[in-house]
């Protein structure tokens, strides 16, 4: 089966007015912005794995995906998910019974979101977008007052009319009620909208056994084997698109 790239969304009819994005690996850079905050955790709470940053990344990041999937499916709480992800890892390492998790993880969700990197041309493909009288959403599985801190601290905040939360639809994606939630909360026609995202599952799968036209963003061009309706390597496709 032939990839559907923009060149053959752009021969469609012009038919959506509201494009919803992803936010973290979509537009907010969750990787670079969390690896500077994370390096400057250990740092202060322990210097002596700086030597071993790049190990503790990779097992942070692995840890981290585990216990999101276990959170998503309704098995941990947040408040839990926000420790463990740091106490696991660290104990991994061979750091355990120690007292500053609580407190990493505290600093964790306070200084991450002020981070401001973004993917390459994200405002400019937003004003782009704007331009031509899209209606712009967000609809996210992130934490609500983190997102919300992101949004602000990066300029992304402007553009939206609405973000819309797992925690407030009470779904994650890619369960079809946070996509009907999305929809009917901002009064707009599943025939009319498009979902953008980096997750095959959460954003590309979810959105369209919904029935929703979905774009998936893929900036580092990894091989897989699902079958998204529209492939895009960089944001500024988008403007090709639409």
């Amino acid at each position: 089966m032939q990839k559907k790239t923009y060149a053959m969304l752009y021969t469609l009819p012009k038919k959506y007015k509201n494009i919803y994005f992803d936010l973290d690996r979509t537009l907010w850079d969750f990787e670079t912005n969390s690896e500077k905050t994370l390096y400057h955790l250990v740092e202060r709470y322990a210097p002596l794995l700086l030597s071993r940053f790049n190990e503790f990344l990779t097992i942070y990041y692995q840890i981290n995906e585990e216990l999101w999937l276990q959170y998503r499916d309704g098995q941990l709480k947040k408040e839990v998910l926000r420790i463990k992800r740091f106490s696991d890892a660290f104990a991994q390492m061979g750091l355990e019974h120690i007292d500053f998790c609580e407190q990493l993880a505290d600093d964790y969700i306070s200084e991450s979101p002020l981070k401001t990197a973004l993917f390459p041309h994200a405002i400019e493909v937003l004003e782009y977008l704007k331009s031509k009288n899209y209606r712009l959403f967000l609809l996210t599985n992130g934490f609500k007052e983190v997102q919300v801190v992101k949004i602000k601290h990066s300029g992304l905040e402007p553009f939206f009319e609405k973000m819309i939360t797992s925690e407030e639809a009470g779904y994650q994606k890619p369960h079809a009620k946070i996509f009907e939630y999305a929809l009917k909360t901002v009064n707009a026609k599943k025939t009319q909208s498009l979902m953008v995202g980096d997750d095959l599952e959460n954003d590309i799968y979810g959105a369209q056994s919904f029935g929703m036209d979905a774009v998936f963003f893929n900036p580092k061009g990894i091989p897989h084997e699902a079958k998204p309706a529209f492939e895009i390597q960089s944001l500024l496709e988008l403007k090709e698109m639409l």
